[in-house]
């Protein structure tokens, strides 16, 4: 016997051997609804079966999803006529197939969710397609597949499907659910009305369910995996699930839990690969350097922020793009062996690029540095090595040479008193003059060497730029236009009052030869702060500056004089035009106020000098009255190598009435000092001797002798911390003598030794 079953109201239909549905009054299945035809359909039995005929219908009839014309029905097939959906079964059909067609149902079960197991890895699509053999095998109307999340109870996700195909969003019933939890095992109810429990089951009543199935989802490996549950449910009146349905869901389940475990597997792999994606992309988007990836086709794979910011430099770079060079380098020379270069972009830009080859040669990862910040500071720090060894020997020449001019300008001075000749009284001027001419440059070396003893005070930079101004007017001369500017509340800084004076006259000096006929000559002076940043690339400390700029409209400079410009004795002036000291004095001067000196040139548009000097916070020194006493009388221990020296200085203070002793090493004067009885007033002592050094004299000295007093003497003073009422530099003239060791005399306390 065949039925149809209305699905909405379970009205149930006998067929006959040709049963016409329609909205005619003759017809054996009447549908009163405006969509349907009058005669719409008929069923008609034949030797094979039923079949489904339409009958001309203006809305079409349908099997499942499909439209048909004419179609065979099987047992379970959903119909639609218009708006109303029916179910045909067979139950004679149903009971006449015995074993062989059950096992052929479970042979095809296995064969498709083999290929389920096999190709899909999508877990949603898995899901579906179990689903969809469950409904070709199984006379069931709705189904559902719920997972759970690994060694949990709860869902993480739910598939359900109706047998029409449809996507359905019914509730699966929490009864069914809690039940197979619980037992771990398959579930068949086949009248849900009789069930207490069941009935009690909303998602299942109020959908008209007559039974329900289900059955673990259970991956069995070295221990058993709870995965989730199949549930299919049916609302027939009849042919409702038997066990040998359950044994059925059972087998399609075993394969299905086996291919949501793989599913849930290659998922999770997936979620570590995207994350390692993720982070590796994050990783590489925010490095201070540029990352590209071509394929073997030149093809740009991956590219981050560094390169497409700096298109003007590399060129135009974005994925999927084919590249034929970056950096103005071909791809040939970078892809096919790791490569290491480096090259200067149109901008002077200098770029280190790496280039590493995967094995298969598949992909190269090319990565680019800017490293022209690191090759300046390279070449900066090899310029001041390179200064410090020339000052260094500027320094040592210096020493022994002022130790000569001491020597000349003494006796020059002692000739020119006692010559009554004024003719060569003259001559003997000159002689003087020449070598104090000498002794200013031996102080420019010492400058230039950061080895003369200066006097730095705090000193107003405005006052003295204004102070200053008419005198470099003058120097500039007429032709040659001057301006300054000066900005508002300009900080004080520490330094020696007179080279402050000599920086600008220096600079201007070089700004005025630098132009040929009319010109102008910019000074200007403002208050700044450098943060760590610029302090680095500057090799100084941060914090407040005071920025010293003198610009010029003259001829401006190549780069390889701007290389040289700061090194002794080199000069672009004619011959007899220029020492060549005046710009590396002033940089010895800055870098000995612990600032920095830039220059900025380009040939044709000028030149301009850029000085940082740090600010100070010091309070402004007051002048103290000068201390007196009479000259003669004291002794004095007078010690130096250099037999020249120590005897025009004894005879300097012979000559003013001192008693003198002498010695010509520090282990001399100290056994001299043993063996005076009297009182010494005053060690006088150059501090670079062989052996023992003047500091070390005069801390042995004043174990013995703890009131006495010193000063010292040198052609230069290396970095030694002592004060500037204890130290006169050579040359030095009788008077400055006289005036220093009266003056130390005078003192009413000891001077400390450090």
């Amino acid at each position: 016997m065949a039925i149809l079953i209305e699905l909405d109201t379970k009205r149930r239909y006998v067929l006959g051997p040709n049963t016409i549905i329609g909205r005619g009054d003759s017809c054996q299945i009447r549908v009163d609804d405006p969509l349907v035809s009058a005669s719409h359909a008929a069923i008609v039995k034949t030797a094979d079966g039923y079949q489904l005929r339409d009958l001309n219908s203006r809305r079409g009839t349908y099997v499942g999803s499909r439209k048909v014309t004419e179609a065979p029905l099987k047992d379970g097939d959903e119909l639609l006529i218009g708006p109303v959906r029916l179910r045909f079964e067979d139950e004679d059909k149903a009971t006449s197939h015995g074993n062989e067609q059950e096992e052929l149902v479970r042979l095809r079960a296995i064969v498709e969710l083999g290929r389920a197991v096999g190709v899909e890895h999508d877990l949603e699509r898995l899901l579906v397609r179990v689903l969809e053999t469950c409904f070709q095998l199984l006379r069931a109307d709705r189904g559902a597949i719920v997972i759970y999340q690994p060694h949990s109870k709860s869902p993480f996700m739910t598939v359900t499907r109706e047998r029409s195909g449809i996507e359905g969003s019914f509730p699966v019933s929490t009864s069914v659910l809690g039940q197979v939890m619980v037992t771990h095992q398959p579930y068949l109810r086949t009248e849900v009305d009789s069930d207490v429990v069941l009935q009690r089951s909303e998602s299942l009543t109020a959908h008209g369910v007559r039974s329900v199935m289900a059955v673990p989802l259970r991956y069995e490996a070295n221990e058993t995996e709870w995965l989730g549950v199949i549930v299919l449910d049916s609302s027939a009146m009849t042919n409702v699930f038997r066990p040998r349905d359950l044994d059925l869901l059972g087998a399609i389940a075993g394969p299905t839990a086996l291919a949501i475990k793989n599913a849930m597997l290659v998922r999770q792999v997936q979620s570590v690969i995207s994350e390692e994606g993720r982070r590796l992309e994050r990783i590489v988007r925010r490095l201070p350097l540029g990352v590209v990836v071509l394929d073997d086709r030149r093809r740009c794979v991956m590219v981050n922020p560094w390169i497409t910011a700096r298109e003007a430099d590399l060129g135009e770079l974005h994925p999927g793009t084919v590249v034929e060079a970056l950096a103005g380098v071909p791809c040939d020379q970078l892809i096919g062996n790791d490569i290491r270069m480096q090259v200067t972009t149109d901008s002077e830009r200098i770029l280190s690029i790496t280039t590493s080859t995967m094995g298969d040669g598949c992909e190269a990862v090319i990565v680019i540095n800017d490293i022209t910040e690191e090759r300046e500071r390279q070449n900066q720090a090899a310029h001041r090595d390179r200064v410090a060894l020339i000052g260094q020997l500027a320094g040592g020449i210096a020493h022994d040479f002022n130790n000569l001019l001491h020597v000349i300008l003494t006796y020059s001075n002692m000739l020119e008193e006692s010559v009554p000749d004024p003719e060569q009284r003259e001559d003997v001027h000159q002689i003087t003059h020449a070598a104090t001419s000498a002794a200013e440059l031996t102080r420019q070396l010492l400058t230039f060497s950061r080895r003369e003893l200066v006097k730095p005070k705090v000193v107003d930079v405005t006052h003295v730029a204004q102070r200053m101004e008419k005198m470099l007017v003058r120097t500039l001369g007429p032709q040659i236009e001057f301006v300054t500017s000066i900005g508002p509340r300009i900080p004080r800084i520490l330094i020696d009052t007179a080279q402050l004076e000599q920086i600008l006259m220096n600079l201007v000096v070089n700004a005025r030869d630098a132009m040929l006929g009319n010109g102008r000559v910019t000074l200007t002076v403002n208050a700044v702060e450098i943060d760590p940043e610029q302090a680095n690339l500057r090799a100084i400390s941060p914090g407040h500056y005071v920025a010293i700029d003198v610009a010029d409209s003259g001829s401006g400079m190549p780069p390889d004089v701007i290389a040289r410009i700061f090194e002794p004795y080199f000069t672009t002036k004619a011959r007899g035009k220029g020492t060549g000291l005046g710009l590396a004095t002033v940089h010895g001067i800055v870098q000995q106020a612990h600032g920095d000196i830039r220059v900025e040139s380009v040939a044709g548009q000028g030149t301009t000098f850029h000085i940082l000097l740090p600010a100070t916070d010091q309070a402004t020194e007051e002048a103290r009255p000068t201390a007196t006493a009479p000259s003669g009388g004291a002794t004095i221990l007078v010690v130096d190598d250099d037999d020249d020296v120590r005897r025009v200085t004894e005879r300097i203070l012979r000559k003013a009435g001192y008693q003198v002793l002498s010695a010509s090493s520090g282990q001399i004067a100290i056994g001299v000092s043993r063996e005076h009885s009297g009182t010494i007033e005053l060690l006088l002592t150059d501090i670079v001797m062989p052996g023992m050094s003047g500091r070390d004299l005069a801390r042995e000295v004043a174990v013995e002798r703890p009131t006495i007093r010193v000063i010292f003497m040198s052609g230069y003073h290396q970095h030694a911390p002592i004060s500037n009422s204890q130290f006169i530099p050579k040359p030095f003239g009788r008077a400055d003598l006289l005036d220093k060791v009266r003056e130390t005399l005078a003192a009413t306390t000891t001077a400390a030794v450090a």
